[in-house]
């Protein structure tokens, strides 16, 4: 296949394509969702059927599916409407995969694309081969496509899921393909419009949701549809490039070098960078957003590039690991003698792993992984793909609610007692974990249960050749999940939640070494009740997503591992995040560098952000960096950012370099880096302001008081 050789590749989509793209997509999800609902009316099961209601097999599939979406105290209703979400985003999910796949000629017969005589070339062929009634054609064609590629991509292709009992009816079917036609072929090229797809068919709630979040609450199944806020790809390259790229030249001693080097870059440079590996064949030429630091660390130990692990604990459609994946390439190019045809396959079975509440966003990560590993291999010349197992998993922990969950134990055990014992262990200690993602304590739950046994007669669940000995949490957590995964035949929706739980503990047992991520934003009512009571018994700081997948991230990555997050500001001045603050400057890790973006960084969202990498553990640096961006235009903040980096002057400064002690002479530890030595030393006397208000010592020269301020309207 010719893949890049031969087609342009876009990085990311411009402002004018993604509007257009959020257009189709809604456009898209009205028209799918309408016709799921159809058919679910047509089964009559708009209401939750009578115990001893006589149902065809195909209601009580569809029952049963439902069902598994209607836990946490919820109703049919809930249930029924979140299947009909689900359902709605899987087929649009795989209709834009195909086309993804289509337009880099993966496909021999394209399944999505319809001529003048109303058929698919895919489905043209069922016709002439096999003799199938045109009216049949274009849904087999579709559902062999879909079987086709279920053995490489299984996670979205697999028609023997829950999400795959409705196909869209034929009509539907043409009509969705003809929104596909409406967006160009470049588009679909492009490495993140995946990404923008899985944003932008749930845009229409996030407005429902706030205000739901603002006086309601919201409940764990509204949770990943209130964050899903794509991250851009510059600030996706800006952290990977300074945890990645920083922790491999720290291991290869180059560091400093590569910064040196890298001074002679004009911004211009540095942001077009060649993104071929044949062009850009090392990391000095490809990770161009390093923020100079002025000192280096020690890296966690690896051998090769085989042990470096990447995760990105809340990863959406998969971006930051897509671009670890190209740094990844290079890593495994300049430290290895392996056909560059073959190290794709390599870093898709070794270095990366993502998890995420929402299953059609785990669908789509392993998708674009997919794509980015089959497109690079057949670049190299490659004769096919095969797609090895890749770290992504569904963070969707109900089925440890489900009353009756044992019931299935023999069916993914495959009668092997020891097997059941373990499950049934494991699933005793997470009740109402539903909504919790990568937040769930798995090495908190889990450690003691399995390791005061582990010299003697207890759960055995290692196989016979393997015996147990010197086990880990983690080891033992790879022995069940490898264990279950050896009985596949047939399983009921239920047995499939509950292996991909188990791929859940797994993945979050293990160890990483660097961890990157956009995490969900909200406390207070944007958190589910559940999630505040889970957090205040197993973390540290406070009820705040971003702030607890912090700790989530410091506890998963090794010592010395970076940790690279998009955030909220607000944790650098609110007073209910000091303790967290004054940490993260201090104790908590060895702080790198913070860029403060402010708003506008994120579509379809009112945040204020900030970017920050930081190491673990290991020896703090005593001096942090700071880059003001919160000021500059939207359209602007990437190329102030790589003016910063190349040292042109500005009239206004926008690096910092501070003394992380100095923070702590301010009461609260306020992150104002921007602030002059000269007045920050004013709080070393004994002259304040108010002395009182501020609940500090010293002699007060006057009062201060609230001014004009907004409240709430009271009805």
């Amino acid at each position: 296949m010719a893949g890049e050789s031969t087609q342009v590749r876009k990085a990311q989509l411009d402002k004018e394509e993604r509007e257009h793209l959020e257009d189709v997509v809604t456009e898209m999800r009205d028209r799918v969702e309408a016709n799921v609902r159809y058919q679910l009316e047509e089964y009559d099961l708009e209401t939750r059927p009578d115990e001893d209601a006589s149902l065809s097999e195909e209601q009580e599939d569809l029952v049963e599916a439902i069902e598994l979406e209607a836990v946490d105290g919820n109703e049919w209703g809930d249930g029924y409407e979140q299947y009909i979400t689900g359902v709605g985003y899987t087929i649009v999910n795989r209709l834009a995969g195909l086309r993804c796949m289509e337009v880099r000629d993966f496909i021999d017969d394209e399944v999505t694309v319809f001529a003048d005589d109303g058929l698919t070339p895919a489905a043209r062929r069922l016709v002439e081969d096999e003799f199938m009634l045109e009216e049949e054609a274009v849904l087999e064609a579709y559902r062999n496509a879909c079987d086709d590629l279920a053995e490489e991509i299984e996670i979205l292709f697999d028609r023997s899921t829950a999400y795959s009992l409705i196909d869209p009816d034929d009509d539907t079917f043409e009509d969705l393909c003809g929104m596909l036609d409406e967006v160009p072929d470049e588009v679909w090229r492009a490495d993140d419009v995946l990404g923008w797809v899985y944003e932008y068919y749930n845009v229409k709630l996030l407005d429902d949701l706030r205000r739901k979040g603002n006086y309601q609450g919201l409940s764990p199944e509204d949770v990943p549809a209130a964050n899903q806020f794509y991250t851009p790809h510059w600030v996706v390259r800006m952290l990977t490039d300074n945890s990645l790229g920083k922790l491999y030249l720290e291991d290869t001693g180059k560091l400093q070098n590569v910064v040196d080097e890298q001074k002679s870059l004009s911004p211009v440079e540095r942001k077009n960078r060649p993104l071929s590996p044949d062009k850009s064949p090392e990391i000095n030429d490809f990770c161009t957003y390093l923020v100079p630091s002025k000192d280096e660390g020690k890296p966690p130990d690896f051998d090769g590039p085989e042990d470096i692990r990447v995760i990105d604990p809340a990863c959406g459609s998969g971006h930051f690991l897509l671009y670890a994946f190209d740094v990844l390439e290079r890593i495994w190019r300049t430290e290895t003698n392996l056909d560059h045809a073959k190290i794709p396959q390599k870093i898709l079975r070794h270095n990366l792993y993502g998890i995420d509440l929402d299953m059609r966003a785990c669908q789509l990560a392993a998708f674009n992984l997919y794509l980015k590993g089959r497109t690079r291999a057949e670049t190299e010349g490659a004769d096919g793909f095969d797609m090895p197992e890749i770290g992504i998993v569904c963070a969707d922990a109900k089925v440890a609610d489900i009353e009756g969950v044992e019931g299935v134990f023999d069916e993914v055990a495959g009668g092997r007692s020891d097997i059941e014992d373990a499950l049934s262990q494991i699933l005793d200690a997470f009740e109402e974990v539903h909504g919790l993602g990568s937040l769930l304590d798995v090495r908190g739950t889990l450690g003691d249960l399995f390791e005061d046994d582990a010299d003697e007669e207890g759960v055995q669940i290692t196989l016979e050749d393997d015996p147990r000995k010197d086990h880990t949490l983690s080891q033992i957590l790879h022995s069940l999940r490898e264990a279950i995964d050896e009985q596949r035949e047939n399983d009921s929706f239920l047995a499939q939640d509950l292996r991909s739980f188990v791929r859940l503990l797994d993945v979050l047992a293990k160890d990483y070494d660097v961890t990157l991520m956009n995490p969900p934003y909200g406390s207070r009512n944007r958190m589910p009740e559940s999630i505040k009571d889970y957090i205040e018994d197993r973390y540290e700081y406070p009820k705040e997503f971003y702030i607890n997948f912090f700790e989530v991230g410091n506890k998963i990555t090794k010592t010395n591992g970076r940790i690279g997050m998009l955030v909220p500001r607000t944790f650098m001045f609110k007073h209910r995040f000091e303790k967290f603050r004054t940490d993260f400057v201090g104790s908590l890790s060895s702080f790198d560098f913070l860029a403060e973006f402010g708003i506008g960084v994120l579509d379809n969202a009112t945040v204020r952000t900030a970017g920050t990498v930081v190491r673990k553990g290991g020896e703090a640096r005593s001096i942090g960096s700071f880059i003001r961006l919160y000021d500059i235009d939207t359209t602007e903040k990437e190329e102030v950012f790589t003016e910063v980096v190349s040292g042109v002057d500005r009239e206004l400064n926008r690096l910092f370099e501070v003394k992380l002690s100095e923070f702590s002479k301010v009461p609260g530890t306020p992150l104002c880096y921007s602030t002059p030595d000269e007045v920050r030393e004013l709080h070393d006397t004994d002259i304040k302001l108010d002395a009182g208000q501020a609940g500090v010592e010293g002699e007060s020269v006057g009062l201060a008081r609230q001014g004009l301020a907004t409240a709430k309207r009271v009805s």
